[in-house]
């Protein structure tokens, strides 16, 4: 009996000790971690999806209002401005052109000049002409300045127009200055002269006492004739006319001064070639006792045998409103200049 109870002890023991070894024999089945990785994901693109579709409406939106907006600007005409404008119409020479004030404008701003220096803007509309069949070269920010009562002269802010028309042609632009608010336009004038090379200064008014013929060319034909004698021989000079002038190969004269330009036409009867040199050399126009040398010459060096009327000029620079001129012929071979004074 004690037998049969040990061998089913035993028997009991090796069940036991088999299911246990069978137990720890098979695997244990994973953890559900794969299954909660990829709900996570779902909702983690979901949510991106929604916020980039949230913000592309919303960029959509400020866009479309953007666009809408430039459309609306560009259809709309821009508000004008408020332009005072005073007829002026006046004209005066300077450096050999005609300088035309056409009107005078006045605003706070103007749309094609972006150069802006005080609260408000004036034009002068102009027109230049050249007549003089000379170059002429103008530098605007230098001899241009407006006059304003009771304040110091105003240099441009802004030009449009080129340092000089050719010979024969003309041009329109403008000139603007910066300017403070309420001008009255008929106070003001445009002066044209550079102070600092001491240039003579031309001024013109927008309004009251204007004489644009003081500032014109004056020609006068004295007809004079002057015999000059050189080494033997006579050369016969005929002072056919003088021009009277404040500008000479667009150059304007300094204050106080004029260009008197000489114009000869000369006659060689001696029997023989005369070379007295150019005009440089021997001519001469006698100021206050003193003998100053020509600043420009076209007269030849030699006068052929039996040549007339060969043309030429002299010009001189000297004070301005001579109304007798002394001309010098200064001697070849010693002796005392040969002075000449002729009516203009």
């Amino acid at each position: 009996m004690d037998e049969e109870k040990a061998m089913t002890s035993s028997s009991t023991d090796l069940m036991e000790s088999q299911e246990e070894a069978v137990a720890l024999a098979e695997p244990e089945p994973p953890a559900p971690r794969r299954r909660m990785i990829i709900p996570s994901l779902w909702v983690l693109l979901s949510t991106i999806i929604i916020v980039g579709v949230v913000i592309l409406v919303v960029v959509s939106s400020v866009a479309g209002y953007w666009i809408q907006n430039i459309q609306l600007g560009i259809n709309q005409s821009p508000t004008p401005l408020p332009v005072t404008t005073l007829d002026v119409q006046r004209t005066a020479l300077y450096a050999g052109l005609d300088m035309t004030v056409i009107n005078a404008q006045y605003a706070p701003v103007f749309p094609d000049d972006n150069i802006h220096f005080g609260p408000a803007t004036l034009r002068l509309n102009m027109r230049v002409a050249n007549h003089s069949g000379e170059q002429a070269r103008v530098l605007y920010y230098t001899i241009a300045h407006l006059l304003i009562p009771a304040q110091k002269p105003i240099m441009p802010s802004n030009v449009y127009l080129s340092d000089g028309p050719k010979s024969g042609s003309s041009e329109t632009g403008w000139i603007d200055f910066a300017v403070p608010k309420g001008l009255n336009l008929d106070t003001l004038a445009l002066q044209l002269g550079s102070t600092v090379t001491n240039e003579a200064l031309v001024t013109i008014p927008f309004k009251g006492a204007f004489d644009p013929g003081r500032y014109a060319n004056k020609v006068s034909h004295p007809n004079a004739t002057i015999n000059y004698y050189y080494y033997g021989h006579t050369l016969i000079y005929h002072l056919s006319s003088v021009e009277v002038r404040y500008a000479y190969q667009g150059v304007q004269c300094k204050t106080g001064q004029q260009f008197y330009v000489l114009n000869f036409q000369v006659d060689n009867g001696s029997g023989q070639d005369v070379t007295p040199g150019f005009g440089f050399d021997y001519l001469r126009l006698v100021v206050n006792g003193y003998s100053q040398p020509p600043i420009d010459n076209t007269l030849p060096a030699t006068f052929k045998n039996g040549a007339r009327g060969v043309s030429g000029r002299v010009v001189f620079a000297a004070p301005a409103g001579m109304r007798t001129l002394t001309i010098g012929f200064l001697p070849q071979t010693g002796g005392v200049q040969q002075n000449t004074d002729v009516g203009i």
